[in-house]
């Protein structure tokens, strides 16, 4: 029980064990390795102690905890029920129940047990707890479409815990998708004291623009390659006062990025870094320009094919593309229907485009540098969308091929970002409770003039 209580947990595990051999009939050593199993993540364990010993509120709730965490939010859900039907102020079970219904999409419902939770928990509950319980509620506010209720619940408990960034987190998220974003710029820079984020580099600070004539920039890259296609926008605006600025990004980034207009050097994952002065990370640029809605940089194209891997592919799909005069037999379609994020609610099936694919005068092109099996059987049936992902090998050619397109529709994934950013006119399949940056109810992009957002009207739709 030491160890447990400082978090030794193998050294608790191997203790516990000899525990149960020594007093097989014992439920609260039981209780106790299944809650170090717990703890581990490792559920099948987890779950083989607390269904040994009798179900009281505190194992049936830990089980279901093993079980949501299994992918089985309704057999946690049954769980949570039987102790709330027992103790309907149990807060552990009020809260985690309103984490299964939310695994279940039962948004209103998850919102109503959060509520309990927060409203029922004990006076000497820990910070971290009432925070996370917080945040749950905050994050359900939010795919409910309740944004507003999310940032004032957000701003409320700020001064009550400052000590939990990912309050303030959570409100910039808010207020940027509400287009607030001098707070949400302002907010966002939590983003380094929030868990799943890397630290903030020491050396790096958010100059004044009208101070930066002479000084050599490094914009660090940040979180997905979408992100940075979104935000290099800002390194033009760098350069135009003077800077000398280069960028860090991921390898298959650097050739597309190379000839950008405004980068001195642009260098990879293994790469030394240029000399510097300044160094910036790339997503708060926003906050150093002090971005509002009306003044978003979006003088596109601000990301250009290079012209001979243009030509190559141009040759691949044959003739000019958006020739002004003539008859041409098909309008040419980028498309993008699955992210590589193992989570992304945003991804749909190639299949579920069907009626797409049916279109009349139109030949369809895949730019997903990878394909399932499943969506090459129906590609293969269906005969009018040409695979070629083993021609992908980097943005930049990603880049020449969507050059001779005359659209891209795709999920909410970096190629989308891409064909924005080269101009392309640019349909995008946005999941019902889409990201801050595509704002809300609107079908068009301050960032990306040329493209036109489809939003799913309903979760699961």
């Amino acid at each position: 029980m030491v160890c447990l209580g400082k978090n030794l947990l193998a050294d608790a595990v191997g203790y516990l064990t000899r525990a149960v051999r020594l007093r097989p009939g014992d439920a609260r050593v039981r209780f106790n390795l299944g809650n170090a199993w717990l703890a581990l993540d490792l559920y099948p364990a987890a779950i083989e102690a607390f269904r040994q010993i009798p179900p009281t509120p505190d194992v049936l709730t830990n089980l279901g905890t093993a079980l949501h965490a299994m992918g089985e939010p309704q057999q946690a859900l049954d769980l949570y029920d039987r102790v709330l039907a027992r103790v309907p102020t149990d807060a552990p079970a009020l809260f985690n129940r309103g984490n299964s219904l939310a695994a279940l999409d039962r948004w209103d419902e998850a919102i109503a047990c959060f509520r309990g939770a927060l409203r029922h928990a004990p006076a000497d509950t820990p910070p971290e707890r009432l925070v996370s319980i917080i945040n749950a509620l905050i994050g359900a506010l939010v795919e409910i479409g309740e944004e507003e209720d999310a940032l004032a619940l957000s701003r409320a408990m700020m001064p009550r815990f400052p000590d939990h960034a990912v309050l303030r987190w959570n409100a910039s998220l808010a207020a940027l998708q509400l287009g607030q974003f001098e707070d949400g710029w302002r907010d966002y820079e939590s983003r380094w004291q929030v868990p799943g984020h890397d630290p903030p580099r020491a050396d790096a600070r958010l100059p004044d623009p009208a101070t930066i004539r002479g000084q050599r920039i490094l914009l660090l890259r940040e979180q997905g390659r979408g992100d940075v296609l979104q935000f290099v926008r800002y390194a033009p605006l760098l350069a135009e006062r003077g800077a000398l600025v280069s960028l860090s990004v991921t390898d298959d980034l650097k050739p597309l990025l190379a000839g950008m207009v405004g980068l001195t050097a642009v260098v990879g994952e293994d790469e030394a870094e240029p000399k510097h002065d300044i160094v910036i990370p790339l997503m708060s640029l926003p906050l150093v320009f002090g971005t509002t809605l009306a003044t978003i940089p979006a003088p596109v194209p601000y990301i250009q094919a290079d012209p001979a891997r243009a030509a190559v592919w141009r040759s691949r799909l044959g003739g000019e593309v958006g020739r002004p005069a003539g008859p041409r037999a098909n309008l040419r379609v980028g498309l993008v229907w699955s992210s590589t994020n193992p989570g992304a609610q945003r991804s749909t099936t190639l299949r579920s485009l069907r009626p797409l694919l049916d279109c009349p005068l139109v030949s369809f092109h895949a730019l997903q540098p990878a394909v399932s099996a499943a969506d090459r059987v129906t590609m293969a049936e269906q005969g009018r969308i040409t695979d070629h992902s083993a021609g992908l090998t980097d943005f930049a050619e990603t880049a020449a091929l969507i050059d001779g397109l005359d659209l891209v529709i795709s999920i909410d994934t970096a190629v989308a970002h891409l064909a924005g950013a080269m101009g392309k006119p640019t349909w995008i399949m946005l999941p019902y409770r889409a990201e801050w940056r595509w704002l809300r109810d609107r079908n068009d992009s301050p960032w990306y003039p040329a493209a036109r957002l489809f939003r799913q009207p309903a979760r699961g739709d």
